[in-house]
């Protein structure tokens, strides 16, 4: 019996083939109390579970190292290796063996439990995905510690799960599966980014299709259109038999864009930038044709540890991503915690106990009454701006002496260090208040850049992860591009930049206007910078900002 439904597509493409279902592989973890003489062998089995899971992970980056479509896989990988040896899972799991003399599987289990929970009181879909690569950490630990192998050469085309991990990802594009779907999971998952860079079509949070599909049984992922398709008839075999041909001659004419300029169809340059959260990314941005950073979150690296990153952590950091961009322009924002991006950081508890975290302390505000976090952060940036073009973003802006402050205190950080080029300090526009003040902001600002996720989701009064309310939460409502256009009428008066960093700059729907109202550049994904400088050179401005 035929049988269709829609799911969340994080990799594109079209394939035709056969179901294989994997057994969701729950793994029975022993839990028993230990002798005290048992505890030192007990904490190095653990520490050689760690070990053996982190040189899985080496062996594979350098499988990768080399591969022109692996540069995002390969720093979610690294990425997922330094979670390995954070203090938040290993130390405090061998502290668990130690204080309460239980095996390693348990205490491993405990802390990843705790980890879970905090994940999941987050409100942002993007950062409660996060909890999945902490799983799937625990996983390879687990994994190590029962002599477990990861999912080998396998047969079907279109291999279907409860959930996959990044490494069962590139263990199925190893074996030649042509696809994958699963349970669980979301477009942004780690396994869906390793999906996108090495090319893999999947699906996730397919329902109602497990318990019917049969191991062999006739399937088509869809994942162009969020889209599958069970027992399908013969001529809808043939339509996508035809898609798949179009996506082809699309993928192949795209990469002529990859060393074009941005530039629309009239000779507007808007250039296009990537947004990025890890070091390692940058060499994903190059190779995507990215022309710059336009927004380099840093709040992962505040994420990743019971301590506050000291400023030589954090200049090495930042130091990396400005001498991968080979020269071109990196726009770091400031630290923006607070609401449903937690720090386990002692310094900042709390700061998230208001009655409304999505109002209370954060971004800014944070960081003015964090005085201390803030000067540390700058002098980093600073530092790195030795190497490059170097932009500072604040964020949640409402008022001028928010951006005076953290300028007087930048100003304070370069001459301490002795640094006299200048650096180039902007705004984030989020909320509408910034928006109704920003004749005000342009005059203290060297450049605006818009958030508009959280721009909408203030001015809607819609909290985008409340599926109750979810419905309400739409980019198009004509507030939105009021406010938008007030922003840029502003930084052209004032004669400042003004870009786009949110979830709108990737929406081809959005990059006419972007034109019209004359956007000195947009910000997205690496993956959506060739599709989108291809629409923009088909486009030409309807109304020319002066």
């Amino acid at each position: 019996m035929r049988l269709s439904g829609s799911a969340a597509a994080g990799s594109s493409g079209v394939v035709i083939g056969n179901i294989q279902k994997l057994d969701a592989r729950h793994q029975f973890l022993p839990e028993y109390i230990i002798e005290a003489g048992e505890v030192g062998s007990e904490r190095e089995r653990l520490r050689q579970a760690v070990a053996d899971a982190c040189k899985q992970l080496d062996d594979e980056i350098l499988d990768f190292e080399h591969h022109e479509r692996a540069q995002e896989l390969i720093s979610i990988l690294q990425a997922h290796r330094l979670m390995l040896t954070d203090s938040s899972i290993s130390e405090a799991a061998l502290l668990l063996i130690q204080e309460q003399h239980i095996n390693a599987e348990w205490a491993l289990k405990k802390c990843l439990a705790e980890i879970g929970q905090a994940f999941d009181q987050m409100s942002d879909q993007y950062l409660r995905s996060r909890k999945a690569d902490v799983e799937h950490v625990g996983q390879r630990i687990f994994s190590m510690l029962a002599n477990d192998e990861p999912i080998s050469h396998v047969s079907a085309s279109i291999m279907m799960a409860n959930d996959f991990s990044p490494s069962d990802v590139v263990a199925m594009w190893r074996s030649g599966v042509s696809g994958f779907v699963s349970v669980q999971g979301g477009a942004d998952s780690h396994a869906m980014i390793v999906a996108r860079s090495i090319g893999l079509p999947g699906l996730s949070g397919v329902q109602g299709l497990f318990d019917a599909a049969e191991d062999g049984d006739d399937f088509v992922l869809d994942a162009e259109h969020g889209a599958w398709v069970l027992h399908p008839h013969e001529d809808e075999l043939a339509d996508y038999a035809q898609i798949q041909f179009a996506l082809l001659e699309v993928e192949q004419g795209l990469q002529a864009y990859a060393t074009a300029a941005s530039t629309s169809a009239d000779g507007y340059f808007m250039p296009l930038m990537a947004n990025l959260e890890f070091a390692e990314e940058a060499r994903v941005a190059v190779d995507s044709g990215a022309e710059g950073v336009g927004l380099f979150r840093t709040e992962f690296l505040f994420m990743q540890s019971d301590e506050l990153p000291q400023e030589d952590l954090q200049f090495q950091h930042y130091a990396q991503v400005v001498q991968g961009m080979h020269g071109k322009p990196v726009t770091f924002r400031l630290l923006d915690i607070g609401a449903d991006k937690l720090i386990k950081a002692e310094e900042l508890q709390g700061i998230c106990d208001g009655l409304n975290p999505a109002l209370g302390l954060r971004g800014v505000r944070m960081l003015l009454n964090k005085p201390k976090i803030l000067e540390t952060q700058l002098r980093a940036m600073v530092r790195a701006a030795a190497f490059g073009h170097v932009s500072i973003l604040i964020p949640m802006v409402t008022t001028v002496a928010e951006v005076e402050e953290v300028r007087a205190m930048m100003l304070k950080v370069q001459e301490a260090l002795g640094f006299k080029k200048h650096i180039d300090l902007g705004v984030m526009i989020e909320v509408p208040a910034s928006v109704f003040i920003a004749n005000e902001l342009a005059q203290v600002s060297d450049f605006f850049s818009i958030g508009s996720n959280d721009l909408v989701q203030y001015s809607l009064a819609v909290d985008r992860a409340d599926e109750q309310v979810g419905y309400i939460y739409n980019s198009f409502h004509p507030a939105i591009t009021t406010l938008i256009g007030l922003a840029a009428e502003a930084a052209h008066r004032h004669e400042i930049a003004i870009s786009v960093c949110g979830e709108l700059a990737a929406n081809p729907d959005w990059t006419q206007f972007f034109l019209d109202v004359g956007m000195t550049s947009l910000s997205m994904g690496t993956r959506n910078i060739l599709p989108i400088r291809k629409q923009l050179s088909e486009l030409q401005q309807n109304k020319r900002i002066n």
